[in-house]
């Protein structure tokens, strides 16, 4: 996987993790993945319909791709459940939790199964906020304390690792504190440094050998130096100079969705992409295939040539990408039929011991 010989334009690609609508590929679409050669795709509620479908789409991605791409969605259980028009609704992770960690490694397996059947190899989860008062995202969070959340998480990373499926922490330093919700306005968190580095950011710490990649927030934190309101994926002093080298991260950081109203209110050009990578992120996620993401493609091709900086850095960013890709071990799933009533059968037996407390947990 590791090959010196890949081209510029085939390094830049690997850094981007895209998106789009619809139920299938359009050309459109098709032109912009035949262009780039992402390093992955994200996946949403608007991209799934039905088991065989969603199995044949990300196929279809995987064959387009020469190097294997990193295949995406965030599924978390509860509100955020992207296949319960697939098998059937499945919990939350906190809600598991707060049955016991025998309900929630339950939980885990399933996911773990489900992404499995329909072809994914990576889950934007486990979320590693802290549950503060108030919190937007606190229905989401295992926990409110630190050391509770790192175990509850860190369990979930364990499951869905012995099934060869990736994680992703997030929404690093912590979203816990975020009152606005990101999607349509960026949240400025109150925390400060003392607090965000000893009680938000200790999660991820805690999961910086397990969960496969970190997730960069896009809210803005005074408290890491940044007066004016910037995201944390947009910021040197939280990328690079928190979880860099305050923290000692050196794994792989993703952008949260670049197509977000935190950054989108703040002015969506095709240098924002080189924006979110000089701050010290290895890979761009950007839910859409658009002629910004060719755009933004070019404007880091063109920069990448006239700066051995920038080189070094795309360098350093692949190598850890495909080292990460060396590990995805792809086996076309036998009996498929079968899988969707298993997997649907063991999400119900879980639901009812949730409703008989005392029940005892499952296995997948």
């Amino acid at each position: 996987m590791r090959d010196p010989h890949l081209t510029l334009e085939q390094k830049i690609g690997q850094l981007f993790v895209i998106g789009f609508t619809g139920r299938e590929l359009s050309a459109e679409n098709r032109a912009v993945i035949e262009s780039i050669q992402p390093g992955g795709f994200l996946l949403l509620q608007r991209n799934i319909e039905s088991f065989d479908q969603t199995y044949s789409l990300t196929s279809r991605l995987r064959e387009m791709c020469t190097i294997p791409p990193l295949l995406a969605i965030d599924h978390e259980g509860g509100r955020v459940d992207r296949f319960k028009h697939i098998f059937t609704n499945m919990p939350s992770m906190p809600e598991l939790a707060d049955f016991g960690m025998a309900h929630l490694r339950a939980g885990a397996r399933i996911i773990a199964a489900e992404l499995e059947a329909t072809g994914f190899n990576l889950n934007f989860a486990p979320v590693a906020d802290l549950r503060l008062p108030g919190s937007f995202v606190g229905e989401r969070c295992l926990a409110a304390e630190p050391a509770e959340v790192s175990r509850l998480a860190s369990a979930f990373v364990e499951e869905l690792s012995k099934r060869g499926i990736f994680t992703c922490s997030k929404h690093f330093p912590g979203l816990g504190g975020a009152i606005a919700d990101p999607h349509f306005s960026l949240p400025r968190i109150e925390r400060t440094k003392r607090q965000l580095q000893q009680e938000d950011a200790a999660p991820f710490v805690k999961l910086f050998n397990q969960a496969d990649m970190i997730m960069v927030s896009h809210a803005h934190y005074p408290g890491l130096g940044d007066e004016k309101p910037v995201p944390a994926s947009l910021s040197i002093r939280v990328v690079e100079g928190f979880l860099r080298k305050k923290l000692g991260y050196k794994g792989i950081s993703i952008t949260d969705d670049l197509t977000m109203g935190a950054v989108s209110s703040l002015g969506l050009t095709p240098e924002v992409f080189l924006r979110a990578f000089e701050t010290g992120n290895d890979l761009l996620l950007f839910s859409q295939s658009t002629p910004l993401v060719e755009r933004g493609f070019k404007a880091m091709l063109a920069a990448t040539r006239k700066s051995e900086v920038l080189r070094r850095r795309v360098d350093e960013s692949v190598e850890k990408i495909l080292i990460l890709k060396d590990r995805i071990e792809f086996m076309p799933m036998r009996q498929r039929a079968h899988l969707k009533a298993r997997i649907t059968r063991q999400i119900e037996k879980l639901r009812k011991s949730v409703i008989e407390v005392g029940a005892p947990a499952l296995t997948v």
